[in-house]
């Protein structure tokens, strides 16, 4: 991996805590309580539609009925499934594309980081800041093109996760957003993507 991520990451710092701390409601806050929400629910009831519309209105999606039904049947299922990580990714990936016949890929990230926080999103920002830092696969064709580039991002997501500067970010983000008592503290991979999606250029 090229150091060109590593060495950008310090730099992301103080824009992401302005644009965290900045915002209402807080990001991270709304964040922890969508995730304890979606795993105390069962997706498809109609008494989760109001845990569907917070994750509707946080992840942006604007998709039409009848892909929004298959997608939380398809998020309930994941529950349960074996698979996780590139292996569940993949899996809904050709299950939603079969029932709408339309690929969202970042929407299905969305999906599988909420189920497993130490997995990337497909995020537009995040893309945007590692294209001229890195060498993608291409993002938009065919749907195996699009398990690759979420199998290239996993990877090179977990590298940085593990870097001195992502450390030093995380400290940042605990005196900014301490764990609250009788909560587990955001992975690392979760808090990266934070620092990228706060403080990168939109």
């Amino acid at each position: 991996m090229s150091a060109s991520p590593i060495a950008a990451l310090p730099d992301l710092t103080p824009r992401a805590l302005a644009t965290l701390t900045g915002r209402s409601p807080c990001p991270v806050k709304t964040y922890r309580a969508i995730a304890a929400a979606i795993a105390s629910v069962d997706l498809r009831s109609e008494c989760a539609e109001p845990v569907r519309r917070k994750f509707n209105a946080y992840y942006g999606v604007r998709r039409n009925a009848a892909w929004r039904e298959a997608f939380y049947a398809r998020f309930e299922a994941a529950k349960q499934s074996p698979l996780t990580g590139v292996d569940l990714f993949a899996d809904i990936v050709r299950g939603i594309e079969a029932d709408p016949g339309r690929v969202e890929a970042s929407f299905i990230s969305k999906l599988v980081a909420t189920l497993d926080p130490e997995r990337p999103i497909i995020d537009s920002v995040v893309r945007r800041w590692l294209a001229p830092l890195t060498l993608a696969p291409p993002f938009h064709g065919s749907i195996d093109a699009v398990i690759i580039y979420y199998q290239w991002l996993n990877e090179i997501m977990t590298d940085l996760a593990l870097t001195p500067q992502a450390r030093a970010w995380s400290a940042a983000f605990d005196a900014a957003f301490p764990t609250p008592r009788g909560q587990s503290a955001i992975p690392a991979m979760k808090r990266l993507d934070f620092l990228i999606w706060a403080g990168a250029e939109r």
